[in-house]
Formats: structure tokens, C-alpha cells, sequence
């Protein structure tokens, strides 16, 4: 199943989500994935880091500067080694009971970022994935993803953090697991 986490820019999804895998890992759900960590340098934006959940590990991910030929999308563009490891935690991630994907964006709707990778494995029963999509995207990601079984999650419900703890801990696939 996936299910997609949406709001606004800068609305707290990534923080939310922080949270959220920081209990469901203290409750012996396995969740492996990523978020992306927004990362300032004397107090001005410059990217994202990838952080890794299952190694614990951080690395460059997104710049405001790059090389000509790596992917971006508008200002921003990817590393291509972390992009490959991002790619590679959401093909390995067979093992997790969830697997988040912080975020899909409108390069993944061109076929490229990510897609690759979530194409492989979107529709396999195992894990479950959560995917952060802007809400200014939902509709066209809702179409992408065709016959899948989706649950949206919205950042403005201000009881979204109990919710979607309780939610993704008493899935079945979860106990078959554990």
C-alpha cells in the first residue's frame, strides 16, 4: 500500500515524519527509506541531505549548485551518487515493514529522480511505502500511481501525528513480520 503524506512547501512534513519513524522504530516496526534534511550554511538554504533510516547515515543530496549534467529540477540539483543510493534503498527495502521516500516531486513525473526506482516496486505487496508529495502535485501523482491502494495523510490536520503513528503500527503486514 502507499501512502502519501501532502501539504504546502515547508509545512512540516519532513519533521512530522521524523517523528512519526522515531516512535514506530521504538515499537520494533522496521522502517527503512529516507528523509530529505534541509540543510542551511551561515543561515542561507543551500540543499537537502539524504538520511539514510536503516544506515543512520547523512549525505549530500541536493544543491543550489551543480554540474551540468546531473539532474535538477528548477534551481536545485542532485548528486548523482546519493541519487543512485536513494534509488537503491527504495529497491532494497524488502525487508522494512515501511519504507519512506522523502519526496516525489515533479522530476520523478518526468521519469527520472526517483521513478526509476518506485516504478520497480510500487506495486509489490511488501513494505508499505510512504511517499511526501506536495500538495500543488497530488492530483498528478494520484494519476501516476493508477490502481494502487493509496491513503493520503494531510499536514494540516492537527492530529495527524497520533493518527498516522497508530495507522502505520496496527497494520497487518507489520505482525506477519515482527
Amino acid at each position: 500500500m502507499i501512502h502519501i503524506l501532502t501539504g504546502p512547501v515547508h509545512s512540516g512534513k519532513t519533521t512530522l515524519l521524523q517523528r512519526v519513524t522515531a516512535q514506530l522504530i521504538s515499537q520494533n516496526i522496521a522502517v527503512y527509506g529516507f528523509l530529505s534534511l534541509s540543510i542551511k550554511q551561515n543561515k542561507k538554504f543551500i540543499g537537502y541531505d539524504l538520511y539514510d533510516l536503516k544506515r543512520e547515515t547523512q549525505t549530500p543530496f541536493i544543491r543550489k549548485e551543480g554540474e551540468e549534467h546531473w539532474q535538477r529540477i528548477g534551481a536545485h540539483f542532485f548528486i548523482p551518487e546519493t541519487l543512485d543510493h536513494a534509488q537503491n534503498i527504495i529497491c532494497h527495502a524488502g525487508d522494512a515493514d515501511i519504507c519512506i521516500v522523502d519526496e516525489v516531486g515533479p522530476l520523478e513525473l518526468e521519469g527520472k529522480g526517483l521513478w526509476p526506482a518506485l516504478k520497480k516496486v510500487i506495486n509489490l505487496p511488501s513494505p508499505d511505502y510512504v511517499l511526501v508529495v506536495r500538495e500543488t502535485i497530488l492530483d498528478f501523482w494520484l494519476g501516476t500511481l493508477g490502481g494502487v491502494q493509496i491513503k493520503i495523510f494531510e499536514i494540516s490536520d492537527q492530529e495527524l501525528f497520533p493518527k498516522m503513528v497508530q495507522y502505520l503500527s496496527t497494520k497487518d503486514s507489520h505482525s506477519k513480520k515482527n
